[in-house]
């Protein structure tokens, strides 16, 4: 899925280590993080075989990553670590703010199927990817999440990049930040690493899959999937933390 859509996989990873593993969120979002950390390079280098990579854009957007999740990372050790109900609302509004974009990709998408799509014109100046990255870079530090759902549109709709374009160049900015993140993590207890490495070796083998589908399967299906998991998570998450 992060090597198809440019998502670093822990929108998947983070519910499925709390559900399904019942790892407590503070340590959910640390463990989910370290594996992200693997899914990044592993699809960047797939990527970059096939060309579809920006090296200069990759650096920018990575450079204002790391001191964004150096800053998310802090805020959730001295304030958020230990307020699981906070962090349960967060992702909840998180999921559902996911779950409405990838509904609309797919409307779209589904609308235009048998039409000859345009690129976007880039709307924003190169300087401002930095900010992109300082953004998507404190919400990682603070969700455990690569941030690659929202560098993907931005990549598109701000910059110009072709879909291929942005889902690689997305994986390489994302893995300085969840690398600087995941140590983070890892030096302030909320990492269970076994756990983290074996997700890291699934996601490794999985990404390297997922890059040549990208040329042979339609990532509309897989957004419309992931619309009817972000509904679910969105409402989990909520229920959770009501309760």
């Amino acid at each position: 899925m992060g090597a198809i859509l440019g998502i670093g996989g822990a929108v998947v990873m983070l519910p499925a280590t709390e559900l399904l593993l019942h790892i407590p969120t503070a340590n959910a979002i640390g463990t989910t993080l370290f594996a992200v950390m693997f899914t990044s390079i592993s699809g960047a280098l797939g990527h970059y075989r096939q060309g579809n990579v920006n090296l200069a854009w990759s650096l920018r957007v990575g450079l204002g990553g790391v001191v964004g999740v150096l800053l998310g990372s802090y805020l959730f050790k001295e304030y958020l670590s230990s307020r699981e109900q906070v962090l349960t609302l967060m992702l909840a509004v998180l999921f559902a703010v996911m779950a409405i974009r990838m509904a609309r990709d797919t409307i779209r998408e589904i609308k235009n199927y048998n039409q000859q799509t345009t690129q976007p014109d880039p709307k924003a100046p190169l300087w401002t990817m930095p900010l992109v990255g300082l953004v998507v870079g404190c919400l990682t530090g603070i969700l455990g999440l690569g941030g690659g759902f929202l560098i993907v549109p931005a990549m598109i709709w701000l910059y110009g990049a072709s879909p291929y374009l942005a889902v690689g160049t997305t994986l390489l900015s994302i893995f300085p930040v969840t690398a600087v993140g995941a140590f983070t993590k890892l030096s302030q207890g909320f990492v269970v690493l076994p756990i983290a490495l074996l997700m890291g070796l699934g996601t490794i083998i999985g990404v390297q899959l997922g890059v040549p589908v990208t040329r042979y399967v339609k990532p509309v299906v897989f957004k419309a999937i992931f619309t009817l998991l972000f509904i679910f998570l969105a409402v989990n998450y909520l229920s959770s933390s009501i309760a």
